[in-house]
């Protein structure tokens, strides 16, 4: 099966909060010597492949794009990549708005669960009060 095809098929039939991030395709499960899942053996999800929206525009997506690649391990985010798909999770959201509020920008972790794209988040993001009176 195409991992992609079937997250779509899943996503089709269930919530998106049950939809998995990420598919990988296994021959077996590894176990262990007492036939129990070996979780130390599991390969890890790519979620890089999953990033493949449109180039960030602007000095606001640049930043949401990049804060996002960086706290996400990615390689790169693309403007219209959804942050959940790419394996983010509640903690990492903390992440992402600390780096926004240490880079200048008004964030905050529901920010990120309203607008789960670089771009919605970018829309709604000003430079906070520190950054304006910087500079």
């Amino acid at each position: 099966p195409d991992p992609a095809a079937l997250r779509a098929w899943l996503a089709e039939r269930l919530p998106a909060h049950l939809v998995p991030a990420a598919v990988v395709l296994l021959g077996a499960l590894p176990v262990t010597a007492n036939a129990k899942l070996d979780r130390d053996r599991l390969p890890a999800p790519d979620f890089g492949a999953a990033a493949v929206g449109r180039e960030p525009e602007g000095e606001r997506e640049d930043a949401v794009c990049a804060a996002m690649a960086e706290v996400l391990s990615l390689p790169r985010v693309g403007a219209d990549d959804d942050f959940f798909a790419l394996g983010g999770d509640s903690i990492v959201t903390v992440r992402l708005a600390g780096l926004l509020r240490a880079g200048g920008w008004d964030a905050a972790p529901k920010d990120v669960f309203r607008h789960r794209t670089a771009a919605g988040l970018a829309a709604g993001l000003r430079r906070n009060a520190d950054a304006a009176a910087d500079g």
